[in-house]
């Protein structure tokens, strides 16, 4: 008992004293001017990345269903942030508070056909909704820009570089919060459970379907949310948002940071956009080499760590203890 009051304490600890960093990080980074301006964008763009791999680990790690189509909820988010501030002059705040419900609402529609289907066959139709949704916006040229994309999204002048940072960073932990409820709650019980054993799910009365069709939704909402922050911080929507290969983005940060813990993927995602940025800053031309580097990185988690970072640290941190 005396030990997980401990755990607990450090966990919560910790836990403080990072969120207090991140607070105080851009008020650091803006002494370094332009150098500094440019990685508070970065920062931005990590918390924004980490919680879309976040959506996606409600599915994944939690419950148990791999999507190739994650994207699209991304992509949907973003567009709708685009076209509600450009097109409907909507203010911002509003425009971001709706992204997570057309995201939902597309994740509905997808999700009641997918989870239909198990496994690979899951899998198959959700990155061929994925793929259907990216086609239409890619085409339509009248309406999203087509592959153009929508440029010049408006942004207030109180959102500066360090005020957005804040903005995104007030999300995020909002977002987190939520998060651990949802999956804390009897509802992520009952999601863990089917991810287990699906039939002893079915036995004691868990609604198979139903539940995972909510999960899916959830999840969704999350990635939309997460896609229009990050429309609004590159002030632009692209098709690329969309893509499949945006939806391999969350799976493989889930596969580093450790998909059976709620802050894996987050810290997943943040080290694999650094270690990017950091080749870029070596030489332009690293970038070549990143996907060399990412399959490296990749291979040693499966090989040496299959838990992720985060299975890591507790397996280091549970040596220590004892």
């Amino acid at each position: 008992m005396d030990h997980m009051t401990s755990s607990s304490r450090t966990q919560w600890i910790s836990g403080i004293t990072l969120i207090v960093i991140l607070f105080v990080l851009p008020v650091f980074l803006n002494e370094f001017g332009r150098t500094g301006e440019y990685w508070i964008w970065v920062s931005t763009e990590m918390i924004i990345m980490a919680l879309f791999a976040m959506s996606l680990n409600l599915i994944l790690g939690f419950g148990g269903m791999v999507s190739f189509g994650h994207a699209a909820f991304f992509g949907v988010g973003a567009y709708t942030v685009a076209l509600l501030t450009k097109k409907a002059d909507l203010p911002l705040f509003l425009a971001l508070a709706a992204a997570p419900f057309t995201a939902a609402i597309t994740a509905a529609i997808v999700g009641w056909f997918c989870v239909r289907l198990l496994g690979l066959y899951f899998a198959i139709l959700t990155l061929a909704f994925g793929q259907l949704l990216y086609m239409i916006v890619f085409q339509w040229y009248t309406f999203t820009g087509g592959d153009d994309g929508i440029l010049g999204i408006p942004r207030p002048e109180i959102l500066g570089p360090t005020n957005f940072y804040w903005f995104c960073l007030v999300l995020f932990l909002i977002c987190f919060f939520v998060m651990k409820m949802i999956v804390s709650s009897s509802f992520g019980l009952s999601i863990k459970t089917i991810r287990e054993n699906m039939e002893r799910a079915k036995f004691i009365g868990i609604n198979v379907r139903r539940y995972q069709l909510l999960n899916f939704i959830i999840a969704g909402a999350f990635a939309g949310l997460a896609g229009g922050m990050l429309a609004e911080l590159n002030r632009f929507a692209q098709p690329d948002f969309l893509h499949w290969s945006k939806s391999a983005e969350p799976i493989l940060a889930s596969l580093v940071g450790g998909m059976y813990s709620l802050a894996g993927p987050a810290i997943g995602s943040t080290v694999l956009i650094f270690l990017k940025i950091f080749l870029q800053q070596i030489h332009p031309s690293m970038v070549e080499l990143w996907a060399i580097v990412l399959g490296a990185a990749i291979l040693v988690v499966v090989l040496f760590a299959p838990s992720g970072l985060v299975g890591l640290y507790q397996n280091i941190y549970k040596k220590f203890q004892s």
